[in-house]
C-alpha cells in the first residue's frame, strides 16, 4: 500500500486525506470520464473532452502558482514541455497559445489534442487555438493556454489558495468535509455563476456574478448593472485601472465598496473595477431594474483577489459552489499606493517597466515616467523579485522605497512616498 504524503500533518487534513484516499484505492480501474453536453448549455458547443486519471484512479493532486491572483497550472500539450496554463472557469473552451500549438507539432483542427496535467490527461478532440502572447506581460508569466469550463464541467475542483495545491475528482469520487458555505450555481451565457450582494456607494445592488479564477481583479461590475441602481456614472472616489484575465486586458475605474456578500460569508471593503461602456449602461433604458429581477443575466464577475482568501470547491456536476474562508480571510484587500502601473517585459519577463503613471500620484510626485526600467528597489535587484512582489512592494502606504530605473540610457535613483490612493 502507499503511504500517506509527509506533507499531511495535521490531525483533521490527515483524515480528511485518509477518507479520500481510501476511496481512491476502492475504485480499482482506471476511470475514463466523457459527459454529453447537458440540455441547459453550460460551455460552447463542440466534443466534450476525455478525462483519464494515472494509476487507475479517480483523483489527482496538482500544484497551483498564482500570478496578478490568477491560477495557474503546469500542463503538457502533445508530450511537450511543461508550462503555465490558466485554470480559468471565465473560459467556456480550453485553447492553447497557437505559438505552442505550432512547437509541438500540430494544429487545432488535426485532434485529438493530449493535455497533460499531473496525474491527468485531457484528450481534447477540437482543442481551440488562441493568442495569448500579449498577457504576459501583465501576468509576469507567460499564457500557454487555458483549462476551460469544457473541462471543468466534467469534475470537482478544489482550491486551495493557502496552500498553492489543487486537487481534481471524479464527481462520484468527491466527498465534502467540514461545514462549508454551499452557493448554487446557476450557468449563464455558458459561464457558472452566483448571486452576490455589493454594497456600493451607500447602496446596496444584487446580481449574477460570474466565477472567474482566471482573473487577476477582485469584483468587476458592469455599467448596465449600476445603471439598474441609478449609480452609472458612478459619482464615488475612482482611480483609473486594468482588469485582465484570459480575454485580455481593458482600461478599467477602480472603486472601493463597503462590502461584498455571497451566502452567510461577508468580505469587507472589496476593490471594484468599473468596467467602461456607456453605451452598455444606456442600453438598459428605463427597463434595467425589472430585467435584473429576471436574474438571467450576468452582472459582473468575481476573481482571484477575493477567491483567494478562501479554500473554494467547484462543484460544477452539482451545480454548486463550496466556499471556506482560509488564514488570508481577515487581511484587508491592499490597493497600489504609488500610481505607478507596472509590467514585465524582456524574453523571459525578469524586467519591469512603468506602463502609465496618475497624475498627482507619488509616482508622479517623484519623477517617475512611463517607459522606465526598474533595476533595483532598495538593496534587492529587481531581477531577484517576480511582478507580484514588485507591485507589493508599493501597496504599503507609509513606505518610502527607493528605485533604481533606466531612462533612455541614464540611472536615476527615485525615492517615493506611498500613500493610501483608494
Amino acid at each position: 500500500m502507499s503511504q500517506l504524503p509527509n506533507s499531511i500533518r495535521k490531525p483533521e487534513r490527515a483524515a480528511r486525506y485518509l477518507s479520500k484516499w481510501i476511496f481512491r484505492a476502492a475504485a480499482g480501474a482506471t476511470v475514463l470520464l466523457a459527459f454529453a453536453l447537458m440540455a441547459r448549455s453550460r460551455q460552447a458547443s463542440g466534443k466534450a473532452p476525455l478525462l483519464r486519471f494515472a494509476h487507475g484512479g479517480n483523483a489527482a493532486e496538482v500544484p497551483m502558482e498564482l500570478a496578478s491572483d490568477a491560477v495557474f497550472v503546469p500542463a503538457q500539450l502533445n508530450q511537450g514541455r511543461a508550462s503555465g496554463w490558466l485554470l480559468d472557469t471565465g473560459s467556456r473552451r480550453t485553447a492553447a497559445d497557437t505559438a505552442l500549438i505550432a512547437d509541438s507539432g500540430g494544429n487545432a483542427t488535426a485532434g485529438p489534442s493530449l493535455i497533460a496535467l499531473p496525474g491527468l490527461s485531457i484528450s481534447a478532440a477540437d482543442l481551440e487555438s488562441q493568442s495569448f502572447q500579449a498577457l504576459g506581460p501583465w501576468f509576469g508569466q507567460r499564457v500557454n493556454g487555458v483549462i476551460g469550463d469544457d473541462v471543468l464541467a466534467h469534475l470537482v475542483v478544489e482550491l486551495d489558495y493557502s496552500r498553492s495545491s489543487i486537487e481534481l475528482y471524479a464527481p462520484e469520487a468527491f466527498r465534502p468535509l467540514g461545514k462549508p458555505e454551499k452557493l448554487p450555481i446557476q450557468w449563464i451565457d455558458g459561464l457558472p455563476a452566483i448571486r452576490a450582494k455589493l454594497r456600493l456607494g451607500g447602496r446596496t445592488m444584487e446580481g449574477n456574478f460570474a466565477i472567474n479564477t482566471g482573473a487577476s481583479n477582485g469584483v468587476a461590475v458592469s455599467p448596465a448593472f449600476l445603471a439598474a441602481y441609478r449609480e452609472f456614472p458612478f459619482a464615488g472616489k475612482t482611480l483609473p485601472g486594468t482588469a485582465v484575465d484570459s480575454s485580455g486586458d481593458r482600461k478599467v475605474l477602480l472603486a472601493r465598496a463597503e462590502w461584498l456578500r455571497f451566502g452567510s460569508v461577508n468580505v469587507r471593503e472589496p476593490i471594484v473595477s468599473i468596467e467602461n461602456g456607456k453605451e452598455q449602461a444606456g442600453s438598459a433604458g428605463k427597463n434595467a431594474t425589472k430585467k435584473r429581477k429576471v436574474k438571467d443575466s450576468l452582472d459582473g464577475w468575481i476573481g482571484g483577489q477575493i477567491l483567494r482568501k478562501f479554500s473554494v470547491v467547484l462543484d460544477f456536476p452539482q451545480s454548486r459552489l463550496l466556499l471556506e474562508p482560509n488564514r488570508d480571510f481577515i487581511f484587508p484587500i491592499e490597493a497600489d499606493a504609488s500610481g505607478a502601473t507596472l509590467i514585465a517585459a524582456g524574453d523571459d519577463l525578469s524586467q519591469f517597466v512603468v506602463r502609465r503613471i496618475l497624475p498627482g500620484s507619488p509616482a508622479d510626485q517623484a519623477g517617475l515616467t512611463p517607459g522606465d526600467e526598474i533595476t533595483w528597489v532598495g538593496s534587492d535587484p529587481a531581477s531577484s523579485l517576480s511582478l507580484d512582489q514588485m507591485r507589493d512592494l508599493l501597496r504599503k502606504p507609509g513606505d518610502s522605497p527607493i528605485l533604481v530605473v533606466q531612462r533612455l540610457g541614464r540611472t536615476i535613483r527615485i525615492q517615493l512616498h506611498l500613500r493610501s490612493l483608494l
